[in-house]
């Protein structure tokens, strides 16, 4: 990844966000031969996932313009693409955009596809106030807490009133993680949920349903969904 202007060099909150964001790029990288087992893996257990812990969660919700953050190699893009219109599938790891274009191509005749490498904390190249719904299912588990905040002032800037987001995430702070994210238990992060509850509520969303998770039997993380009013 090329370095960012618009992160400080002399912020430690900036210097954060940018050591962590090119590790997880690394660490998701189709080059590295252990990703590219991991999506194939992951892939064989999307359906049984989607029936227990996701579609409960966003079934209200409007897909017609749908954003699918951390889209790895598009095994949620699957699950989406009967609900929506458009989906902009973003990821920080050109290999995964270039993935998901292969797999997915312009349109499937009914869903119209938009593909975006971006610098792995926001969402600038998408306009405000267009996305009726925010997705993003395990990704945002390995997401530093400051990540994760800068991440929930974009869903708030993307939405459009009345749009919602879904995200799965760490809540491994809780048992006080060490520094390096990557030696946590299923490399969860520092986040927890009364932190991204804080996060959605200081960018003026209404959060709308939050709950522990244990999955695959680890018990560090949750899931958050958040409305913006209109």
């Amino acid at each position: 990844m090329q370095p960012d202007p618009s992160l400080n060099a002399e912020n430690p909150e900036d210097l954060v966000v940018k050591q962590q964001v090119r590790e997880c790029a690394v660490a998701h990288d189709i080059s590295q031969d252990s990703s590219v087992t991991y999506f194939q893996m992951a892939e064989s257990g999307m359906l049984g996932q989607w029936i227990e812990h996701i579609w409960p969660c966003i079934k209200e919700f409007d897909f017609s313009v749908t954003l699918d953050l951390a889209a790895g190699h598009g095994r949620n893009t699957e699950m989406l693409k009967a609900l929506a219109e458009e989906i902009y599938m973003v990821d920080v790891n050109h290999s995964c955009i270039e993935a998901c274009k292969s797999r997915f191509g312009d349109t499937d005749g009914k869903c119209r596809f938009h593909y975006i490498v971006n610098d792995g904390y926001s969402l600038k190249d998408i306009p405000d106030s267009s996305i009726t719904a925010v997705y993003s299912w395990d990704a945002m588990v390995h997401f530093d807490k400051l990540v994760v905040k800068r991440y929930v002032s974009e869903f708030a800037r993307v939405l459009k009133n009345g749009g919602q987001a879904f995200f799965h995430h760490s809540n491994y702070g809780h048992v006080a993680p060490g520094a390096d994210w990557r030696a946590n238990p299923g490399w969860r992060t520092n986040t927890t949920k009364e932190f991204v509850a804080e996060c959605v509520q200081s960018c003026g969303l209404e959060l709308i349903l939050q709950h522990a998770l244990d999955w695959k039997g680890n018990p560090f993380d949750a899931i958050s969904t958040c409305r913006k009013a209109g």
